[in-house]
Order: C-alpha cells, then structure tokens, then sequence
C-alpha cells in the first residue's frame, strides 16, 4: 500500500523537478543553468510572469509537504531534498521582479521547511493513533484472556473441588465401610458431569462472544448453587427487581467462588450464609463462615479474580477473617461503569 500511494508523488516529483529546471534553462539559458553562471534571461517569456512562477512554487511546496506526510523516509528525503534544490536553484539564477535574489531563496527554504514541518506532524500524529489503536487492540485481548481465565478458574474449580471432596471422603471411608465409599461414587459421576456441562457452556458463551449470559434467574441459580455446594448453606435472596444478566452471572460466580473457598478452606464450618440483597443503587452480597480459615485461606486466585471482577464493575470488595470465620463481601453498583 506504501510503495502504490508514493509512485504517483515520486512520478510528480521528478516531472517537476524536470520542469523546473528546463524553465529555468529556458530563462536564463541552459548552458548557464548547468554551469551556474547568473545573468539576464534569454528573452523575455511567459515563464516570467508572476502568475507562473506562484503556481510554479506552490506545486512544488504540495509536493514537499506530501513526501514529509505520506511517502516511505528513504523516498521522501531524497525527493524533498531534489525539489528544494531545483526550487533554490531557480531562485537565484532567475531574475525578479519584485524580490532580490537572497530574498527569493530564502523566502522559498522558509516555505519548504514549514511544508516539510506540517509533513512530518501529520506523519508522527498518524503514527501516534495507530500506536494508540495498537494498544488498545492489546489491552483488549489481555483483558479478554484474563476474563477468560477467571471464567475458567470459577466453572471447574468449583466443580473439581467438589468431585476432590467426595473422593477424598470415599477413601477416608472406604477402609471401614466400602459400601458406603460405593454410594459416594453417584455424586462424583454428577460433579464430573456437571463441570462437563458447565465447561461446554463457557465455550459456547466464549464462541459467541459473550452473547449468552450465564443466568436469566438470578434468585433460582443462587438457591440451586447453595443446594449443590456440599455445605450447610443458608440463602437469604432479596431482589426487588431484575438485575441485568452481565451483573446477574458477575453475582453468581462471586458467591460460587466464595463457597468454592469456603469449601476448600474452612476447617470445621458447620454454617454458611450467603446473603443478596438489592438496593436502588447495588447488589449487596455477602458469604460468611464460621469455620477456622486454613492455610491458603487468605490468598489463592480466587480471590484475585473475585477482586479483579468487582473492580471492573466500579464496586467494592473485601475478604478476610472475622474472627469467627471468613467473610467475603461485595457491593456492585446498578449502572455500567464507563
């Protein structure tokens, strides 16, 4: 695309400087244009008119202003330097009217540096917006990937979790009762087969680019995600209204990944309340414990992507021990942040 938008400039360019040079000649004579000898013209012509030699310069200007804007640095310096050097030439070497010889060539190297200046800042402005572009194009695949990896990190963590549960107890219990070990084999089958489903899911919402939405019942998949978490949740869900999907599934996936690490982390739990509720301004949710925290109960990504997901809403988020638990709180604001 470079190389076809300079040929027509560089064709121009050397028309031009052909041109130049042969009015010169014709002025003043060629054989004291090529020896660069000064003197009175040949004989009076219309090249002479001031008119010509306006629009003479101006052609010449838009050539140099276009070369420092548009065309490839090996092509525009060499064109710009053989137009300011044919231009200068006939400056001194043919007579004028109105202007002395060192104020026509310095009125012309004056014009030329201000086209080649306009160029040039045209050409770095340019520059600068598709940088700009470029790092926005960036910034949006890393922030694409990130969102995927939170997305993937809170479908099959809690899943897994769950499946890595039950087969730990299986084999705690499978020494002294391998029939009851037996009967917790249904649920791991279940868990492996809901973390398929939900992984099949996410792919379709990804292919889709984000068009699905991960829950249309804010309020049913709270109290199902309680029921299917393997602990002793109690839910209290107060919503007023609809909450729009994009916040919906952002609520969901907090609260799941905070049962993920309730789960995980919190030794002893005998009760976990998850707590929505719906304000005219934010969602307030809360997920608390009263289990011991474990070792990795303070850090882990989970929290990171809980964290970051908030953050990208324009809410507030904490997590922390209690003393008598662990507490996980989130306020997520009604409108888009933008």
């Amino acid at each position: 695309m470079g190389e076809q938008r300079g040929r027509p400039l560089i064709v121009a360019t050397a028309v031009m400087v052909a041109a130049v040079f042969a009015v010169t000649g014709r002025i003043i004579g060629f054989d004291r244009a090529l020896r660069l000898i000064s003197g009175p013209g040949v004989g009076e012509t219309w090249f002479d008119h001031p008119v010509y030699t306006i629009a003479e310069s101006a052609v010449v200007l838009v050539l140099v202003f276009a070369h420092a804007w548009r065309t490839p640095v090996l092509v525009a310096v060499p064109s710009v330097v053989a137009l300011v050097l044919v231009t200068e030439h006939a400056a001194f070497y043919r007579p004028h009217i109105s202007l002395s010889r060192a104020d026509a060539v310095q009125l012309m190297l004056i014009l030329s540096i201000i086209m080649a200046a306009g160029g040039l800042l045209l050409r770095m402005r340019e520059r600068s917006r598709a940088a700009l572009a470029a790092a926005a194009e960036e910034r949006a695949r890393r922030d694409e990937r990130l969102d995927m990896a939170r997305e993937l990190h809170d479908v099959v963590a809690h899943h897994v979790t769950g499946m890595l549960v039950q087969a730990q107890a299986a084999l705690v219990v499978a020494a002294q009762d391998k029939d009851k070990a037996c009967e917790m084999l249904p649920g791991i089958v279940e868990g492996g087969t809901d973390a398929l489903g939900a992984m099949s899911a996410m792919v379709r919402t990804l292919r889709d680019n984000g068009a699905a939405t991960a829950t249309t019942d804010l309020a049913a998949d709270l109290h199902r995600l309680a029921q299917r978490s393997g602990l002793p949740v109690r839910t209290n869900v107060e919503l007023t209204a609809d909450v729009r999907p994009e916040l919906g599934r952002s609520v969901l996936r907090i609260v799941q990944e905070a049962l993920t690490n309730a789960r995980k982390h919190a030794l002893g739990a005998t009760s976990v309340e998850v707590d929505v509720r719906l304000t005219s301004s934010v969602v307030l949710l809360s997920v608390v414990d009263n289990g011991r925290p474990g070792p990795q109960h303070s850090g882990g990504f989970g929290l990171v992507g809980m964290r970051e997901r908030v953050h990208e809403l324009g809410g507030r988020f904490f997590a922390g021990a209690t003393g008598e638990g662990w507490l996980v709180t989130a306020e997520l604001p009604l409108e888009v942040r933008t």
